[in-house]
């Protein structure tokens, strides 16, 4: 499962760098690995009986980008590799490296002579042996002669006209040892730089930033639309041997120390963050697919799937009038030219201007009337970005704005505290319900009886009324209740005006005879 990222020209062979499922990682499981793979450039394939139509010259070895220590942390999924690149006065490829996709979201860029990668080609072959299929070196003297994959009419292989009249035997180990053993150990020993937690996806370098070309900046791409620009440091770590790798260029072999040594007063620096991408100019998915320099304009062209941003490489006028903020930012591109502040190096400023690339300490200047970092119109991009605080600037924040977000915490405060007390308090205790109020006793009546009628010699009976139909009867009262019941009736008349007493029955008529 390969999949190629780079094909450069480079002496007599042509190098491909791609990434795959390691064979013989098989046991670990599903693991991608980085490959760098070259045929020569005068292959025609081999004889009509072995290798034909195939490449004959066909080797590929492992490129290995990790963190030396205790515990090796590997970035083995190859994401770019930069075109051959001059790095401390050699030839060297860039390449951008990324974590497992099951692992912690990581990447690292890493440097590679290219003559480191021209000596692992002469390394031993690697063959699996055993139950287990552990793959160990091939020993030197099962190695046919001419050596495979060396190139027809050069060096060991001079007497041979054509890669078709390489020898069987030749032909036959070439097709089953593709793979060397070893890999190709960064420059240095070590990543040039290293970010956690994003997946950065594309790589461009100026290896001659700076008013004396001497200057290093990447220029990275990540999943989420940023660009990433960095400083690379300019000392070099004397490592000498980086773990299961060819030795860097200018390491002493013989000591085999693997610790630095070197002048560490320079270091990696992140300059700026900047957010490219755009949802309402750029339509389709966020990550950066390529990224290009164009020196003559200066310039840096980002592609997403949906549109091409234009980016200056300098963006000097964030600083505006600030020296310190200028000479701080340490950026390769932009110098301090009294009285035109801070402003974009070129070849043609008049001399003294200042630049600091070292982070010198002591530098003075009042940065009140620098202008707001982000994005500026006089930059001509699309951008808006983040500049990282250079060491020794101190971070400051302006009194009215510290008063205003006190007297904002008091007012907030005292908000919460009143609502929290309208919303907990207490509600008031309710009493025992009242029993349902006796009826009321029936008003008495106030007419008199009829007067008995009869004949003579004795009383006639009175006709029988008619049966009334029956009425409750008030509860039988005490003789203190009788007493006191005249006076409420009392009270309750004379507490009603308009309602005059109606008057008492009064003693009944005599019966007459």
């Amino acid at each position: 499962e390969p999949h190629f990222v780079q094909a450069l020209p480079y002496g007599p062979h042509i190098y491909f760098f791609f990434r795959e499922v390691a064979v013989e990682l098989s046991t670990l499981g599903k693991v991608v690995v980085a490959r760098v793979a070259r045929v020569c450039r005068n292959d025609r394939g081999g004889s009509p009986r072995v290798l034909e139509r195939r490449w004959t010259s066909f080797l590929k070895v492992r490129l290995q980008c990790a963190l030396p220590g205790d515990t090796v942390f590997y970035f083995d999924v190859l994401e770019a590799v930069t075109p051959p690149r001059v790095l401390h006065g050699r030839p060297a490829v860039l390449a951008l490296f990324g974590t497992q996709p099951n692992s912690i979201p990581g990447s690292a860029v890493c440097a590679f002579y290219l003559a480191d990668v021209a000596r692992a080609f002469e390394g031993p072959f690697a063959e699996p042996r055993g139950a287990t299929g552990t793959w160990t070196p091939v020993p030197e003297d099962r190695v046919p002669r001419p050596r495979p994959g060396c190139c027809a009419g050069m060096g060991p292989a001079t007497g041979i006209v054509t890669s078709g009249d390489f020898p069987d035997e030749t032909l036959v180990f070439a097709k089953e040892h593709p793979l060397l053993h070893g890999a190709v150990a960064p420059a240095g020993g070590r990543p040039l730089f290293t970010r956690t937690g994003t997946r950065l996806t594309q790589l461009a370098v100026d290896t001659g930033a700076g008013p004396r070309g001497n200057r290093t900046v990447l220029f990275l791409g990540a999943e989420d639309g940023r660009v990433l620009k960095v400083l690379v440091a300019t000392w070099q770590p004397e490592v000498n041997q980086h773990p299961g790798g060819t030795p860097a260029p200018g390491d002493n072999q013989d000591t085999g120390d693997t610790g630095d040594t070197g002048d560490t007063s320079s270091e990696t620096l992140l300059l700026e963050e900047i957010s490219l991408y755009d949802p309402g100019r750029c339509r389709g998915a966020s990550r950066v697919l390529g990224l290009e320099l164009h020196p003559p304009s200066r310039e840096l062209y980002v592609a997403f799937a949906g549109c091409l941003v234009r980016l200056p490489l300098s963006r000097c006028a964030r600083h505006g009038t600030c020296r310190r903020s200028c000479l701080a930012a340490r950026d390769p591109y932009c110098v301090w030219l009294p009285p035109q502040g801070c402003v974009p190096f070129s070849g043609d400023l008049p001399s003294g201007f200042e630049q600091d690339m070292e982070g010198s300490p002591g530098i003075t200047g009042s940065c009140q009337d620098a202008p707001a970092v982000g994005d500026s119109d006089g930059d001509r991009d699309l951008a808006h970005g983040v500049r990282q605080a250079g060491p020794g600037v101190p971070a400051t924040v302006a009194v009215p704005v510290l008063v205003g977000c006190v007297l904002g915490a008091f007012a907030l405060g005292a908000l919460a505290t009143g609502l929290l007390a309208a919303c907990c308090r207490p509600a008031a205790p309710k009493g025992p319900p009242q029993p349902p109020a006796a009826p009321l006793p029936p008003a008495p009546r106030l007419y008199p009886p009829l007067p008995p009628q009869g004949g003579a010699g004795g009383l006639r009976e009175p006709p029988e009324p008619p049966t009334p139909e029956p009425t409750p009867q008030p509860p039988t009262r005490t003789p203190h209740e009788q007493a006191v019941e005249p006076r409420r009736g009392q009270a309750t008349h004379l507490g009603t005006p308009g309602c005059p007493e109606p008057p008492g029955p009064g003693p009944p008529p005599k019966a007459t005879l």
